[in-house]
């Protein structure tokens, strides 16, 4: 019985130390537990970028400014230890805005908030996006600012970029698009998207992207880590003018035109018509001598022959009789023509 229970308690021994060498050894004698996160990071993106980092309780531990400008702001900052995620979230718009930072727009559109849940973050409850996210609603609303309000949380990454149990860093395209359509004041029903392509630009990783609505086409850039928009315009698509209106038109500016009188002279080669030098012209007349009766165009630029004098003028068959004032019989001049002696004709 005794060498029984030495035996037991030896074999008890060797396999303590045996769970102990494989432990040691980073065996898998027992079961990994998967080592929980028991703190959260919210990145606010304006044009200062700022990390919030918070506990299990949702009480912020530390603020760091990502770029520049939101050192700026976290160095103007330094109350923040202990505080609710909401209440920092709030006080810091209100100094970003106080720094002038919503003063520019973007694409005629005053900046979007992006509060950015980083991957692998706690949520201390399950409603905490939406929490922080209203009242930083409200803060905005309080401060008169239209800025809208965007939340990136752990279903908005793209998991085909998680490696070696890494979360993926990177945004989907579909909240990048939506992300671009609330910058822009684009329902997405009106929305077409031509063009969705996830590039780097010198480095930067952005998703750019093309879209129309209500005759405008929009080209955007949206950074595929932060959200941010890093780039936007927009321009009326042209539409072909209609070519009949301007035909018409210069079909009407080059008929030719008759005038009253028998000749029919061109209108555009009068001093009316749109060839008007500003000089009067009588070549161009119905006073020329080359003038048509058939409603052609004179060619006769010589001057003084308007035929008022060579007897084609018509003046003599008008229904007054042959006058012969035009042809040089008239006898006017000579003493001869019988105006003072009862044989004009003129009383009979």
């Amino acid at each position: 019985m005794k060498t029984r229970k030495k035996l037991l308690t030896a074999v008890s021994s060797l396999a303590i130390a045996a769970m102990v060498l494989l432990t040691g050894c980073g065996g898998t004698a027992q079961s990994e537990v998967p080592e929980v996160n028991e703190t959260g990071v919210i990145t606010l993106s304006v044009n200062p970028e700022i990390k919030i980092e918070y506990d299990k309780d949702g009480l912020v531990t530390g603020i760091t400014g990502a770029n520049d400008d939101g050192k700026a702001i976290v160095e103007a900052y330094p109350d923040y230890i202990g505080k609710e995620c909401r209440t920092v979230l709030a006080e810091l718009i209100a100094e970003i805005n106080e720094a002038g930072y919503f003063i520019d727009d973007i694409d005629g559109h005053e900046k979007n908030i992006v509060i950015q849940l980083e991957p692998g973050s706690i949520m201390p409850s399950e409603d905490f996006l939406t929490v922080i996210s209203d009242s930083t609603r409200e803060a905005v609303k309080n401060l008169k600012l239209g800025s809208g309000i965007v939340t990136i949380d752990d279903d908005d990454y793209d998991q085909s970029y998680a490696k070696e149990g890494q979360p993926s860093r990177y945004i989907t395209l579909a909240k990048a698009q939506e992300i671009a359509l609330a910058q822009a004041g684009v329902s997405a029903k009106d929305a077409v998207f031509e063009d969705k392509e996830f590039d780097h630009d010198d480095g930067t990783p952005v998703f750019e992207l093309e879209f129309k609505a209500g005759g405008v086409e929009y080209e955007y850039d949206v950074h595929a880590v932060t959200g941010k928009v890093i780039k936007a315009q927009h321009e009326k698509i042209k539409t072909p003018s209609s070519s009949t209106g301007s035909a018409a038109s210069s079909s009407s500016a080059q008929k030719p035109a008759t005038s009253g009188g028998s000749g029919g002279a061109a209108y555009q080669d009068t001093d009316y018509g749109p060839g008007n030098d500003g000089v009067t012209d009588y070549h161009y007349t119905d006073y020329n001598s080359g003038n048509s009766a058939s409603g052609g165009v004179s060619s006769n630029h010589g001057g003084g022959d308007s035929g008022y004098d060579n007897g084609d003028s018509g003046y003599n068959n008008s229904g007054y009789g042959n006058t012969g004032y035009d042809d040089g019989n008239t006898g006017y001049d000579d003493g001869d023509s019988g105006y003072d002696n009862g044989d004009s004709g003129y009383d009979d």
